[in-house]
């Protein structure tokens, strides 16, 4: 299995490596954005590059299945389930805006096994196994030894529906009463996985999809760091309440902050 894991890793970068020289030169273009519902969008670019991963999915591993934002899910079951968000933060790419990643996963039991969270324009390529660490290009990543909420940076994102981004901004006022600082970046995927490297110590989001998280998730796990949902209970990819992941040591205290905002309301 480990040897199988490995080469669906290989591939996954590859993918990813194909999927950037496919965006990356579309990013400053004028680009054909349709509403799918409130605040969510796709471009001609998300269907692109998604048509690209599936095709190379398949070629590769026809037993499979795949989940993809836009296309769907393999109905069937398979043994392997590949998460795939081509471009995760959309609406960051149809602005011009850099921060959107590409975000895949293969997951087994529900458990992530191999992850990419692919930066498409700064070439940064966090990629995990399980049980054999995270990189970035290929250097190992830990996340930071930050012990203590006063020094900790925290990232959130926001959702889409009003009740769960009124519940996350007074969480997050709550941490910001405390905290060093907060950063947002609009990709759920890329903002989650810097705490892998230490660039954030916490992160927090309302409502994540499967795709949106998988990679991310074992990225954070593979660097040491810790993930659970904001009422505590355990992390897995389809979890419908808010996803946090820390570095060990902000954990408890996080939750303790996290409580204190839940009783305020």
């Amino acid at each position: 299995m480990k040897a199988d894991e490995a080469r669906w890793l290989e591939k996954a970068i590859a993918i990813a490596e194909e999927v950037r020289a496919l965006v990356r030169p579309a990013w400053m273009q004028r680009h054909d954005i349709r509403r799918k519902g409130p605040r969510d969008i796709v471009t001609e670019m998300d269907l692109a590059a998604e048509a690209l991963v599936l095709r190379r999915l398949r070629e590769s591993f026809p037993t499979h299945a795949i989940t993809s934002e836009e296309a769907g899910g393999d109905a069937e079951e398979a043994h392997v389930r590949w998460y795939v968000d081509p471009i995760d933060g959309t609406t960051n790419f149809s602005r011009h805006n850099p921060n959107f990643s590409l975000s895949l996963a293969a997951v087994v039991d529900g458990e992530p096994l191999v992850g990419v969270v692919c930066d498409i324009l700064r070439g940064h390529c966090f990629a995990a196994r399980r049980g054999a660490g995270a990189t970035l290009n290929g250097r190992p990543l830990h996340v930071a030894a930050t012990a203590t909420i006063e020094a900790a940076i925290f990232g959130i994102d926001w959702p889409r529906e009003p009740p769960i981004r009124r519940r996350m901004w007074r969480i997050a006022g709550r941490l910001l009463e405390r905290a060093q600082t907060l950063r947002t970046l609009g990709s759920a995927a890329l903002m989650m996985s810097y705490v892998a490297p230490g660039w954030i110590d916490l992160y927090l989001c309302g409502r994540l999809h499967p795709w949106d998280q998988a990679a991310a998730a074992l990225l954070v796990r593979e660097a040491g760091g810790v993930l659970g949902t904001i009422s505590g209970g355990p992390w897995h990819p389809a979890a419908p309440d808010p996803l946090i992941a820390a570095t060990p040591a902000l954990l408890e205290a996080a939750h303790r902050l996290i409580d204190e905002a839940e009783a305020a309301r």
